[in-house]
This record gives C-alpha cells, structure tokens and sequence, in this order.
C-alpha cells in the first residue's frame, strides 16, 4: 500500500492583514533588558503577558533574530521595565538599532544583575523557566523573581504608535460628575440620562461610565439592572468621610501656615469668616446654599494660606459645598457652635497659636458631623 503524505494546511490568513488587524489591539510599552558576556542588551517590547499569581509568572514573545533574545536564552534572567506615559522616546530608542541603547539613562542594576530604567514606571525582575519557538519568535516563560511599582499613567501602544491613554480626560469627568452627583443637580431615584450627560460635559461616553462605575463604588450614584444609574441619597459614611478629609487637609495647612501669614491675609480670613456669623441664628440655618457657599469661602482660604496647591486641589476635590447642601436641605436645624469654631479659628491664626488652632479644626469636624447627623434624624422624623 503505497506510502500516503498529509500536505500542511495553507495559512488562511495574509501576514500583513494580520500585521494591521493585530495593531488595533492596545497594549502596553516596555522595555525586555538582559546581560549576557559582560554587554547590556534591551529592547522595546509590548508581547508581555502574566501566566500566574503563583508562583508569579510572565510571558515574553522575542524576535529570534534580536540580539536580546540570546542574551535571555544565554543568560536565562531578565528584566521588564514598563513604561510611562512619557516615555515615548525611550520606547523608540530601544526599538531601533544603536551602539549603546541606555547611554544617558538612569540605569539601576538588578539583583541579578540585569540593567532596569530606574524611571520606568515599573520594574520586574525574571528568571527563565521554559523556552520554546513560535514561528519567527521565542517564547520565554519566567518566574518573577522581584516586582516594585510607581505612581503614573502607562505609555500605551496602537495601530504602530505610542501614545497615552485618556486617564487625564476619565478623572475630569469623574470629578466635575461627581461634583454636580453632590450638589444636587440631578433628581434623587431619577435615571441618568448618558447622552445628554455627555453632550453637557463635552466628552465621550464611556468617559462617562467610568466616572459612574466610580461614583457606585462610593455610594453615591445606585446601578439598577432595568432602569439604569440613579441619583441615590448621600449617605453619613460619606459625609463623615469627607469631613475627616477636610480634618487632615487643614491640619496639614495649619501646620504650614500659622505664624507665617501676613496681616492682610488674615484680614481677608477674618471677613471671610463674619460672611458665615449671620448664616445661623438660634440653631437654625438662614440659608443653607448661602451658608454652603460662604462657609465653603472661609475653609478654601485658610487652606490656601499653606500655598500649597496640592492641598488646594485636595480641598476641592471633596466637593464639601455640595455634600453640605444635598445634605443639609434635609432640615433647617443647625448649631451656633460652628460660626464661632469659624471665629475662633481666626483668633487663633492672628494670635500664632498652632496648637489652638489644631484644637478647633478637630473640634470643628466633630461639630458638623453632628450636625448631619440631626438632619438625618430630623429627615426620617419628618
């Protein structure tokens, strides 16, 4: 019987189709590091993937015709530095031929030995397990030897280009969202329309949904599976929440500021604090949304006065006026206690006493939580 052969079956997909499909799937940038002879090897890399949580694994897909590749295999340790945001030029210097690729760059060595970037937005160290062939490529599969990370955005990598992801754009519509989510914009247990949401912001949708999956992971917007996301009331926990915020934001302002402020600056703090005096009379609120805005006036200055602008921004980002006036519309009642803790903070900073002034922040924060919660009460009575 004669000897029969099975013909290979015929690629059914163009290799430079699949080259341009292939590039519309996002990735992230990093750069594949190795020592081998005594000579640094690296190159950019974006086939990076983890395997394993145990033991910690990841996967390398390598040209088998880069020199870092027989420096892996040869050496068998590797490191992966992932890339920032701006790290553009270094993902194109390590994708290009060059005499010494990390000339200039800040270079730590591994445990291992291996060349790290020290300003990658992170860094793994990996050991060689298996290795085997994949067409043109070498598939490396490591055990992580070491990790460590930093604060930042990653370089991301589509359709052949290097570019950020819009993280800036997701964490403005989140915060100017969850700025009107707390100030009562939207009805309570009404759905949220996202189109119109989005046409207002001036930004896409899913820029939208991602302030929103944010926003019921703090309790303040409710997904419902028929009707969509709902306004649902703001709660005591987020409110304590956002007052202890202010707490340590203040406290940090004063330890900065008391004693090293000018006279006109303390003029502006003190007039700033007689707008509130007339806001409460007899335990009760005049104007809640006058007092949320003057009140919110006093604090933003003071913690201005430290003349740091991260402090600021953090101020701002608890959206305290609105959380006071969602909050406090539930009832009128209020405590004279927090227009003097205002005046007798003001003494405080003139007179140069830190520690007076600490005292009453703390005080301070107790008073209004108390205050929110007889609104509560005051609410469910009613």
């Amino acid at each position: 019987m004669p000897a029969t052969t099975t013909a290979a079956p015929e690629s059914r997909c163009d290799p430079e189709v699949f080259r341009q499909v292939i590039g519309h799937f996002a990735s992230g940038v990093t750069v594949v590091t190795a020592r081998h002879d005594g000579a640094r090897f690296g190159m950019t890399a974006s086939a990076v993937t983890s395997v394993s949580l145990e033991p910690p694994m990841l996967l390398i897909c390598v040209s088998r015709e880069a020199p870092t590749r027989a420096a892996v295999s040869g050496s068998r340790v590797f490191g992966v530095s992932i890339l920032g945001e701006d790290h553009g030029h270094v993902a194109e210097r390590f994708a290009a031929p060059r005499r010494d690729k990390f000339e200039g760059l800040e270079v730590n060595e591994g445990s291992s030995g291996v060349p790290m970037l020290a300003d990658a937005l992170a860094r793994l160290e990996c050991r060689v397990r298996e290795e085997f062939q994949g067409g043109t490529h070498s598939v490396f599969m490591a055990e992580v030897e070491r990790a460590e990370a930093s604060p930042g955005a990653p370089l991301a990598y589509f359709r052949g280009r290097f570019g950020r992801l819009e993280l800036a754009e997701d964490e403005a519509t989140y915060d100017e969202l969850r700025a009107r989510v707390l100030s009562g914009r939207f009805g309570v247990a009404e759905p949220l329309d996202i189109p119109s949401i989005a046409r207002d912001l001036r930004c896409e949708r899913w820029h939208v949904y991602h302030a929103l999956t944010k926003l019921v992971a703090e309790g303040l917007v409710a997904r419902d599976p028929e009707q969509g996301y709902l306004l649902g009331p703001i709660d005591l926990d987020t409110i304590d929440d956002a007052l202890d915020g202010r707490c340590v934001i203040e406290l940090g302002a004063a330890e900065l500021s008391v004693g090293h402020v000018s006279a006109q600056q303390l003029a502006e703090l003190r007039r700033r604090m007689e707008a509130t005096l007339p806001l409460i009379r007899a335990g009760r609120f005049v104007d809640i949304d006058a007092f949320a805005g003057a009140n919110a006036d006093f604090h933003e200055h003071m913690v201005g006065l430290a003349r740091s602008e991260a402090l600021t921004r953090a101020y701002r980002r608890l959206t305290i006026p609105g959380i006071m006036a969602r909050s406090l519309r539930r009832s009128d009642v209020a405590d004279d206690g927090l227009v003097e803790d205002h005046s007798d903070l003001v003494e405080a900073y003139e007179s140069g006493d830190l520690a007076g002034a600490k005292a009453v922040i703390e005080r301070h924060t107790e008073r209004s939580k108390r205050v929110h919660r007889r609104a509560y009460e005051a609410a469910g009575e009613q």
